[in-house]
């Protein structure tokens, strides 16, 4: 059988045409593939970074938000330690230097007479800014009455007198033994009620 060589390279020719056109293709389809998963792939990169910035962005926030409501607790308690007043100790009983001073009586009163002196018990004799002070206690007014020497013939005389506060009444009490009322650690209820017995019992001639 002969050969007919001008037929088989038109034949050849006719399949390279046809083949050509699907070896065209094919780049073109795995260009567009490869473009594609290109997008996803930014795309999903794009994504994951908003979504950390934006984890990121809400924990800074918290973050913040906690430091400042801790500060702001410790602020709170900080100012209501300062304005806390502090416990009041109860008061202490009276006593003789807080009413009437350093020195509630005479340092040294005396009496003279035949033989020479003699001391007094100072409690008889108070200060005159003591006896001004049991005055205003009582309502009544300081007097200088020499109370312990005997009468006027008595040869003992005081060199001092005793300062006495005069009742509303006419009545005297001793200035220098309402002092003494302070010396025994009482607390003031109880001074109150030993001077209101002191003013009862004088004008009542005990």
């Amino acid at each position: 059988m002969a050969l007919h060589f001008s037929s088989i390279s038109s034949m050849l020719a006719a399949e390279r045409a046809v083949a050509r056109p699907q070896v065209a293709r094919q780049p073109s389809t795995q260009s567009s593939l490869a473009q594609r998963e290109l997008a996803q792939t930014v795309a999903a990169a794009a994504t994951a970074s908003s979504t950390k910035t934006t984890s990121t962005s809400t924990s800074g926030s918290t973050a913040t938000a906690a430091a400042a409501a801790s500060t702001s607790s410790s602020a709170s308690s900080a100012t209501a330690a300062t304005t806390t007043p502090a416990p009041v100790s109860p008061a202490g009983p009276p006593t003789t230097d807080s009413v009437f001073g350093a020195n509630p009586w005479l340092a040294d009163p005396t009496c003279s007479g035949p033989s020479g002196s003699f001391a007094y018990n100072p409690i008889y004799f108070a200060t005159a800014q003591t006896a001004a002070t049991v005055a205003s206690m009582v309502g009544g007014k300081v007097v200088a009455v020499d109370a312990v020497g005997g009468p006027a013939s008595n040869p003992w005389q005081q060199d001092q007198p005793n300062e006495m506060v005069q009742l509303p009444n006419g009545c005297l009490i001793n200035a220098g033994l309402v002092a003494t009322f302070y010396t025994h650690g009482y607390p003031q209820s109880m001074v109150d009620q030993m001077v209101a017995n002191e003013v009862t019992d004088v004008s009542k001639g005990i």
